[in-house]
């Protein structure tokens, strides 16, 4: 953001050609042009004539940017320039499908601005606005929602966290969520929720982030953080405690460092997605894999019936990860697509024997292709 929103320069004889060439057509369809248009290359239709001013303020999008803003003068351009924008009177009825604001400047700081901002966002929610896209440093997302009047109640962190936390789980329009606070979930407590979100299609979040069972409706699911648990049995049970999964198609597991791989756990869960049809398994190489895999007596319907692919990453020539691969050969009927990355370093006390015996494992599927790499 810069000068080149306050000093537009006058149209050449070229451009004035143009005008007179597009003016026959209709409001809808300039407006339509200019939705085309770099955000800043819209404003200066403005200049053109009085018929174009209107048109730039009745678009149903608006992203501002301030990656520009280097200097003080510039943040003063780009608070009038936004200001402008949404306090236009040619736009004050009309609805608005989107409002994106891309905040990199290191200009976002004091209460003043934190007014600024909520008056903008109180603005786009009379507009009826659909959609906000807000992206911040992390620590000046901290300091403008503790010092913004609507939320003045958050004066720490955790808070903040659990504030977040209700405000995805209560957005019933919401259809694509990725969420990674923070590892940490000290001061969030369980209860309360326990519906799906109903408009949610695809969900990429860490384990104790949102409840699973506000997600639970999704067809794609990506889930960070297998093999965690807290001491509180509550929160452990509020956060996971798998609910069924009636939509989900595909899912994506990763285990972090140091943390127990239960085969077994993951069964249990594929006992609760009966349509899965994808399965992608990130272990990791630092993690502790537990032996004990004694899985249930009822096969999955989701084996049985519908995974076409299944992928193993990190396998460790160990019993544990045998077990679970010849589990998905003998079980799975559709199958397809058996794919066995192994890591570079296998750790100590590793047999061979549980990678060439995988290869003549026998398959149910008659189709399965068994890659290992």
């Amino acid at each position: 953001m810069g000068p080149e929103y306050s000093k537009i320069g006058k149209t050449t004889p070229s451009q004035s050609a143009m005008v007179v060439s597009i003016n026959n057509f209709s409001d809808e369809i300039l407006t339509h042009i200019l939705s085309f248009l770099p955000f800043k290359d819209a404003f200066r239709t403005t200049v053109l004539s009085k018929r174009w001013r209107p048109l730039f303020h009745s678009l149903s999008v608006l992203r501002f940017d301030d990656t520009c803003v280097k200097n003080p003068d510039n943040w003063i351009l780009f608070r009038q320039f936004m200001d402008l924008v949404m306090f236009s009177p040619y736009s004050h009825n009309l609805t608005l499908k989107s409002f994106h604001l891309n905040c990199r400047s290191m200009r976002w700081d004091s209460k003043s601005d934190c007014f600024t901002l909520n008056t903008w966002l109180q603005e786009a929610k009379r507009r009826r606005v659909e959609e906000i896209q807000l992206f911040f440093f992390l620590e000046d997302f901290m300091k403008l929602l503790s010092g913004c009047p609507v939320l003045e109640n958050l004066k720490t962190e955790e808070v903040l966290k659990a504030e977040l936390k209700k405000l995805i789980i209560g957005c019933s329009m919401l259809e694509d969520l990725k969420y990674g606070y923070d590892d940490s979930i000290v001061g969030v407590t369980a209860g309360g929720y326990s519906k799906p979100l109903p408009k949610l299609s695809k969900a990429d979040i860490h384990l104790f982030d949102v409840p699973l069972r506000a997600v639970s409706g999704v067809q794609f699911l990506t889930l960070t953080g297998m093999g965690k648990s807290l001491p509180n049995e509550e929160i452990n049970s509020y956060y996971k405690g798998y609910p069924v999964f009636e939509n989900l198609i595909e899912l994506q597991l990763f285990w972090f460092d140091h943390c127990i791989h239960d085969w077994v756990e993951v069964v249990t869960m594929l006992q609760n997605c009966p349509k899965l049809q994808i399965l992608s398994i990130s272990k990791c190489r630092n993690s502790t894999t537990t032996e004990d895999s004694k899985y249930p007596n009822h096969v999955p319907k989701c084996v049985s019936s519908h995974l076409t692919t299944c992928k193993i990453i990190d396998y460790e020539p160990v019993e544990a990860d045998f077990q679970f691969a010849t589990y998905m050969l003998q079980n799975a009927r559709l199958l397809q697509v058996m794919e066995i990355h192994c890591p570079f370093t296998p750790k100590a006390m590793v047999s061979p024997k549980f990678i060439d015996d995988l290869i003549y494992c026998p398959r149910i599927s008659p189709a399965c292709k068994l890659s290992l790499e």
